[in-house]
């Protein structure tokens, strides 16, 4: 392959892609990233494409092969949170792609997109999907959960979300909360009358930082972190109710249950609702086969061995390893994740097609074995 050709390539379908405003409340930029896919897909010869639409949000499905369970499923999110104007006009520049998604994740749809044409022209094409979705960035719930509900399955899932070209393997769950604390209501020059609800809220944070620290820096631990306090309408009067919003990221081995009762023994009596329970955690054996094939490719291509790590975040990978199947994150060099200078390393980008060429070979190979 002509490096340079590929390089270009791959920029300019980034390009293309970060121009559009892809937002959860942009539906028709939603549909106009997916229908840009999907013309670049319905020009490769004999590719399988499959489109759905659910709750405004819509997917591509592109196989090489006529099923909906290949041997390796590689995801992609073309939705971006909110960016200011001059952020969806991308800028190349010092090696760089920047603009909104050029890191996370539409860098690497380009990949995905070059690497689905170079695979169907193979001799023999290998058992690849590719999978396109537009709402991971709102839980995920109406692209790759749904797919998986639909019967998409794959003995190996990539979604390739920026890591560095390392191996993300594991991922903290999410839970949240919504606590209320009840108390009576009294004039605030006659504080024995009433019962405060914010004191009560004062004692609970408390037994809170004590059951959950909070970390001064990256560890491998449930975090617990108050985001939101709400309550209170006039300020010489003790408030009747103030309810407060909990944002949980948990580590596996901590189920949303165990941090319910943890909660509610931090706050004894409050009203505790759980708001959100989708953020499942991400979790596949680091010893799993796949990942040390993965590993052997990206030594071949970069002359290096990937770290394998855990993160903090989410993305949608757990949806697969959530139902037993062996699940990672590995994807290109960059930063400004979400901030305002947000950008891709390109010859990050071309290493990444390399890798996934060279290891969807070797699944070619070993599914032929």
């Amino acid at each position: 392959m002509n490096d340079a050709s590929l390089r270009r390539e791959i920029t300019d379908l980034a390009c293309d892609l970060i121009a559009f405003e892809s937002t959860a409340d942009h539906p028709s930029e939603l549909k106009a990233a997916i229908d840009y896919v999907e013309q670049y897909a319905r020009q490769i010869d004999g590719v399988l494409i499959r489109r759905y639409e659910v709750e405004q949000k819509p997917g591509l499905m592109v196989t090489l092969r006529d099923t909906h369970t290949p041997a390796l499923l590689l995801n992609g999110h073309l939705d971006v949170v909110a960016a200011r104007a001059e952020q969806y006009r991308p800028v190349v520049r010092d090696g760089r792609i920047y603009g909104r998604g050029s890191q996370d994740m539409k860098g690497a749809c380009a990949v995905l997109m070059r690497l689905m044409k170079d695979l169907a022209a193979a001799p023999q094409p290998p058992d690849v999907g590719f999978m396109y979705v537009t709402d991971e960035e709102i839980g995920g719930f109406h692209g790759t959960s749904y797919l998986l509900e639909q019967g998409w399955r794959t003995r190996f899932f990539i979604a390739a979300e920026p890591t560095d070209l390392n191996i993300c393997y594991a991922a903290k769950g999410m839970v949240r909360f919504d606590v209320t604390l009840h108390g009576k209501p009294a004039h605030g020059s006659r504080p024995w009358d009433g019962v405060n609800p914010i004191l009560l809220l004062r004692d609970g944070l408390q037994a809170l930082e004590r059951r959950f620290p909070t970390p001064t820096e990256a560890v491998w631990a449930t975090t617990a972190v108050p985001t939101v306090v709400r309550g209170g309408e006039t300020l010489n009067r003790i408030p009747e109710t103030v309810t407060l919003s909990l944002d949980i990221r948990h580590i596996p081995e901590e189920t949303p249950d165990e941090i319910e009762a943890a909660v509610r023994a931090c706050f004894p009596g409050a009203t505790v609702v759980r708001n959100s329970n989708g953020g499942i955690p991400l979790l596949t054996d680091p010893n799993d086969p796949h990942l040390a094939r993965l590993a052997a490719s990206v030594e071949r291509i970069t002359g290096r061995q990937p770290a394998f790590y855990r993160e903090h975040y989410g993305s949608d990978a757990r949806f697969y390893s959530g139902a037993g199947i062996p699940a990672i994150c590995f994807g290109p060099v960059g930063a400004g994740l979400h901030s305002d200078e947000e950008w891709v390393d390109i010859a990050s980008l071309e290493r990444l097609y390399q890798i996934l060429y060279d290891f969807a070979g070797v699944a070619a190979r070993e599914d032929q074995e």
